[in-house]
């Protein structure tokens, strides 16, 4: 039985850091978490107050620090094991086929009033909610003013949003 001493111990951390970390990112897959056990290799060996086997501290080093690998991996295991039994009371992210099927009704219901908007007001709001240009780049490209496009815009607006509150009303193509 004998005992380190620091000098030994910062030999031993300069010599063998990378090989050790190396060796757990091999086995565990992380950087962080490889650093981080390396870093539980050498604190376990500070602790110790005498070594049995003091004659090949490296092979101490690489056995502490695969053990350290093997718990961290049968605790993340288990950390997997107790998320799956938590699985019933999560709700899956995607949509329900009912939401689905609404949502389209309302992207059906949009694209309807769109298409019923007179033609002018529909390249209004085409312009600025599609290519998203300006006012002025619309009034520009149209040859209209910026008042003109702000009114076609807002008349838009207001057509398309009775449309999405009430369904029926506008379903025979009158424009309001």
């Amino acid at each position: 039985m004998s005992s380190l001493t620091h000098d030994q111990i910062f030999r031993l951390f300069r010599d063998y850091r990378e090989p050790i970390v190396a060796f757990l990112m091999r086995r565990v897959q992380c950087p962080e978490t490889a650093l981080d056990l390396s870093q539980e290799t050498y604190l376990r060996l500070v602790r110790k107050e005498t070594l049995a086997h003091a004659e090949n501290l490296p092979a101490y080093l690489f056995r502490t620090a695969e053990r350290l690998a093997i718990d961290y991996l049968r605790q993340n295991r288990q950390t997997f094991v107790s998320a799956d039994s938590l699985a019933d009371d999560l709700t899956c992210p995607k949509l329900s086929p009912d939401e689905l099927a609404s949502l389209r009704q309302q992207c059906e219901i949009l694209l309807d009033a769109i298409a019923s908007l007179p033609g002018k007001c529909r390249h209004v709001f085409l312009l600025r909610k599609i290519d998203d240009l300006s006012y002025g780049e619309i009034a520009a490209r149209l040859g209209i003013s910026e008042k003109t496009v702000q009114r076609q815009l807002v008349k838009a607006m207001l057509h398309c949003h009775r449309r999405m509150q009430d369904p029926q009303f506008g379903l025979n193509g009158n424009f309001r």
